[in-house]
């Protein structure tokens, strides 16, 4: 328990920097296993293949999110549980998270792969690259049960303020895919089939090794089926808690789906180009998603301890951090645009449409760690319902509308730009929410108990 005493009483600095950075680490998995398959696909300097996995990306965070649906909720219930000293609990919530992980996953490799080809067409793919498009969401969907275990159990694993194992797990992964890649897509001329592998056999070793982990915390935490409890504390109340970064996930990906029908109108390449943006834009908002997530297993451990005030710390100083890093970062990828795009392929016309799609990424990066600052912590405080609304109203409620107006009136650049309109509107609904909450609870913080 010297990891909890640790949430409890630890100097709020160091436990910050002990818990973000490693969670930064595992969150960058996320992207990196993005990265590789569009990385290695641009060095066969074939576009079509850039622009089908492109517009195939929405569905990758699809599948992340119903593991992010349990492993985010799991662990804030069961960090809230230890603080209340609740084990019989905790491990109804793991054991109920598991099975969760193995139907859900199985189900979702079937669907995927009965209507791959009108999933294609949703996506707004062109008729130049949908068969390589339908050939790499094929191959995707069998990794699906590994996918989603991998992305929430690496996070329930950290509901003690265990950080090493996690990370272990994780970056075995995706060394593997980043060694497999080159040598299936370049080496064995596979192209998106082999970026499709490489990723499900990264995703299977991550999860082997997590399975292998989880032995360790049997004292809270279990995969047996007998202890399932299909009530509101073991299974609906832990994914009400991960609604809000599920649902944020689910909804930004439906929202790519929208922008990459728009792109038909401007072409191809303005497709490819928006897909290798967002992947360079993800290692800054996957960051300070990284940064909040890491501190919420001390924020939701000190909630159910009652300690009000070190809630408080932690929010607003893991918000400082979060808002620096997106300075800097925003500077930075603003600045080295032209060698960003270069990296990823040597095409005069993608490279054209990536220069100004980045700059619409990053203008308002700090902005954005505000936002993500509400919604996690409303969550980790179990506000769940507030951190969804908020969640709902960035990533569809303003995002889709700015997108189909902004392109009426304005046309690429609206586009653009229609990323940094919506960062602005969530950030300022996520300060009200966020403060009037925390004054609530300073006023009265025998309400948690």
């Amino acid at each position: 328990m010297d990891k909890q005493k640790k949430l409890e009483t630890g100097k709020v600095w160091q436990v910050i920097a002990s818990l973000a950075i490693p969670t930064v680490i595992i969150t960058l998995v996320m992207v990196v296993y993005n990265m590789a398959d569009v990385f290695f696909i641009g060095k066969t300097g074939d576009a079509r293949m850039i622009n089908a996995i492109s517009v195939c990306m929405p569905i990758f965070p699809i599948i992340q999110a119903f593991g992010t649906l349990i492993g985010a909720g799991g662990c804030t219930a069961i960090s809230v549980a230890l603080g209340k000293k609740d084990i019989e609990n905790s491990k109804r919530i793991s054991s109920f998270c598991f099975w969760f992980c193995v139907v859900i996953g199985l189900l979702m490799a079937l669907v995927l792969n009965i209507f791959t080809e009108p999933l294609i067409s949703m996506l707004g793919a062109a008729d130049s690259y949908r068969d390589f498009a339908a050939l790499y969401l094929r191959f995707l969907a069998l990794g699906c049960p590994f996918m989603m275990f991998a992305n929430g159990f690496v996070n329930i694993m950290r509901a003690d303020g265990s950080m090493k194992e996690p990370m272990i797990a994780n970056l075995s992964g995706t060394i593997t895919n980043i060694i497999l890649d080159p040598i299936f897509i370049l080496g064995f001329g596979m192209g998106v089939t082999g970026a499709a592998v490489a990723t499900v056999i990264g995703n299977v070793l991550s999860s082997v090794i997590l399975f292998r982990l989880l032995k360790g915390k049997k004292d809270y935490l279990s995969l047996s089926p007998k202890n399932i409890k299909l009530n509101y504390e073991s299974a609906i109340h832990p994914m009400i808690l991960g609604l809000p970064i599920a649902s944020g996930t689910v909804l930004m990906s439906v929202s790519y789906m929208v922008l990459n029908n728009l792109l038909l109108n401007v072409g191809a390449d303005a497709q490819g180009a928006f897909g290798i943006s967002r992947s360079i834009m993800l290692l800054s908002t996957t960051t300070q998603l990284g940064i909040c997530m890491g501190v919420q297993p001390a924020v939701s451990y000190n909630f159910g301890r009652g300690n009000i005030e070190r809630v408080k710390e932690f929010i607003v100083k893991t918000t400082m951090a979060c808002m620096i890093f997106g300075l800097v970062v925003a500077l930075l990828c603003i600045g080295g645009r032209d060698i960003l795009m270069k990296a990823f392929i040597d095409d005069a016309s993608i490279a054209m449409y990536g220069r100004q799609i980045l700059i619409g990424c990053f203008i308002t990066a700090p902005i954005y760690s505000i936002y993500q600052s509400a919604v996690t912590f409303l969550q980790a405080t179990d506000k769940a319902a507030a951190s969804t609304v908020i969640t709902l109203i960035r990533q569809g409620g303003v995002l889709i509308p700015a997108m189909i107006i902004l392109n009426a009136l304005f046309g690429f650049s609206g586009l653009i730009f229609c990323f940094a309109v919506v960062d602005i509107v969530a950030a300022i609904v996520g300060v009200i929410v966020l403060t009037n909450h925390i004054r609530v609870l300073c006023a009265d913080p025998v309400m948690v108990l």
